[in-house]
């Protein structure tokens, strides 16, 4: 089995993790007080890299209140939004410290590098298939996530949808889906082989630029193009130096909702249910309204004079064919053999 020393590194940290926690002791109420009746009580705090007024941070709000109000006031939630507990990577390691109790966020990958499965290419390539096979809190994808993340003291209650990733670029861009064709862009992605590999299938030359230098690099020419970003976003951060954005649904950018599974084991079981059926709610609402958000935001460039470009349903099979072919075996070393062998079988959909 792939990645057992890794495994054990990891085991061996989270044991000094508990030890210091333990030293440290827990945050607020954390850990479950009893209120007058006798019923455990617990104040919470939960990070998320996105600002108050975003549409996702709106949406955890709502669930945090139903949750809130379904247990009769005992579970209360409090956001922190734009990243004021810190960055992700911090974050992460503070729930599974369990020193932050609850993350809305991308995942880290450092820990275990199975869970790079939230970044692999062309496992979906409509809404609809995005949310049976990775949302879906039975799927298969989704049953992997929490297995892994969960030997990391990490119970994964939900995976947002936050755009169906695209590229938007700064001059036009000829055949996008055409995996043969030649593609002299300079296209800009994550530093992580996830996102380089997806560039390199659809032919582009990659360059790793910061995020906040991104909007001047698009101006200013040091790069054509990204990938990384739905429509939404390009609409939101980039329309003024767009003149493209293809909708190539490459993947769906996915933020984890989390909680520190010694805290989620040691709530009382009708607690765990309310949390875990509204967050598993929550993700599937907002899968219709992130949609929803990107269509709209395609009709806006549009409208701008921005080209949009949709490919067909001819053309996502092409490039999804191509990827499957090309791209997901460069996965083999970093994957577990089972989840492996499931990704070349059937994309995740199902154990192989």
């Amino acid at each position: 089995m792939k990645h057992l020393g890794k495994r054990i590194i990891s085991l061996a940290l989270l044991g000094a993790m508990g030890a210091s926690t333990l030293a440290l002791g827990g945050c607020g109420n954390s850990s479950g007080a009893t209120n007058a009746d006798g019923e455990q009580t617990y104040e919470l705090r939960l990070a998320t890299l996105y600002p108050a007024d975003h549409e996702m941070t709106i949406a955890v709000q709502a669930a945090c209140d139903k949750i809130e109000e379904e247990t009769g006031g005992n579970v209360k939630i409090q956001i922190y939004p734009s990243d004021q507990l810190g960055d992700y990577t911090s974050v992460y390691e503070e729930i599974m410290k369990g020193t932050i109790d609850l993350m809305v966020s991308g995942v880290l990958t450092t820990y275990d590098s199975n869970l790079e499965i939230m970044n692999i290419p062309y496992l979906a390539s409509s809404y609809e298939e995005a949310k049976e096979y990775i949302v879906n809190p039975d799927s298969y994808f989704f049953q992997t996530v929490l297995e892994h993340q969960r030997n990391l003291n990490i119970e994964t209650l939900g995976i947002y949808l936050a755009g169906a990733q695209g590229v938007g670029a700064a001059k036009v861009i000829d055949n996008l889906m055409d995996p043969n064709a030649a593609k002299p862009y300079l296209i800009r992605c994550p530093s992580t082989d996830g996102y380089l590999w997806t560039a390199e299938g659809f032919g582009f030359n990659s360059v790793t630029i910061n995020y906040s230098e991104l909007y001047s690099s698009l101006q200013t020419g040091v790069c054509d193009g990204w990938l990384g970003g739905g429509a939404y976003v390009n609409y939101l951060s980039f329309r003024d130096v767009l003149k493209y954005f293809g909708d190539a649904r490459c993947s769906f950018e996915s933020i984890i909702c989390i909680m520190t599974k010694d805290l989620y084991d040691g709530m009382p079981a009708e607690y765990q249910t309310i949390i875990s059926d509204t967050f598993a709610e929550s993700t599937m609402s907002f899968a219709d309204q992130m949609e929803g958000l990107d269509e709209q935001a395609m009709q806006d460039m549009e409208a701008m004079g921005i080209e949009i470009y949709r490919p067909t349903e001819e053309e996502y099979e092409t490039m999804r064919e191509h990827f499957r072919t090309n791209v997901w075996p460069k996965y083999e070393n970093t994957l577990d053999t089972e989840i492996f062998n499931s990704l070349i079988a059937n994309g995740l959909r199902e154990a192989a």
